[in-house]
């Protein structure tokens, strides 16, 4: 399973390659990924400053509806590139993420993740594609929530529990989130991916998965 980081995104071309390379070694990488920095540029372009509360993307109708587009450009982009090399992927934009509202009056139309449904991936890897999931989630009452991709990750990793787990960011590290100290060591048995823990960067390379 690999977390991309939006940055990461803007190496579109390098990041579909390595994929691929996984893909003709007949791995089938479950991929996750984000689009901040995407979503801040047109949001900054449309007159809309980002707005975080302890870390979390404050999120209006406005800003969902732009993020919505952003992620499905994305994502499309990604799916294209990698068929464009002959890797079969499939994009999946919703049916994997239900969720609750985090807490609505601080946060908006922000998600806690409350069930992970891996349906969508198994037929997508049974059909020979790759799953290329964004982080948007769904509540009971069909509303649209948005999710922070490192926080779905690990939502994610609990539910198909990997053999491995990468996060892909331009970091540099792993970071603590609320001390914002780089760690050097994480023992994944007692990390819980929640917001009173949230890692930033688990691990980051330079597009080299090789």
């Amino acid at each position: 399973m690999i977390k991309v980081g939006g940055a990461v995104l803007d190496q579109m071309d390098e990041l579909a390659l390595n994929l691929s390379f996984l893909y003709r070694l007949g791995l089938y990488p479950i991929v996750l990924h984000g689009g901040g920095p995407q979503l801040n540029n047109i949001l900054e372009s449309a007159g809309v400053i980002p707005d975080y509360s302890d870390g979390i993307r404050v999120t209006d109708a406005k800003t969902l509806g732009i993020a919505r587009r952003v992620f499905l450009e994305e994502n499309l982009k990604l799916v294209g590139a990698l068929e464009k090399l002959g890797t079969r992927a499939r994009p999946i934009t919703s049916g994997v993420f239900s969720a609750d509202y985090l807490d609505r009056e601080k946060y908006g139309l922000v998600g806690r993740i409350t069930r992970v449904d891996k349906r969508p991936l198994e037929a997508s890897i049974r059909a020979g594609a790759l799953p290329i999931l964004t982080s948007l989630a769904e509540s009971d009452d069909g509303q649209i929530l948005n999710v922070n991709a490192d926080i779905a990750a690990g939502e994610l990793a609990k539910e198909i529990e990997p053999l491995k787990i990468v996060f892909l960011n331009d970091k540099g590290g792993m970071f603590h989130g609320v001390t914002g100290e780089k760690l050097d060591v994480i023992n994944l048995d007692e990390v819980r991916f929640s917001l009173s823990f949230h890692i930033q960067v688990i691990i980051a390379y330079e597009i080299g998965i090789r």
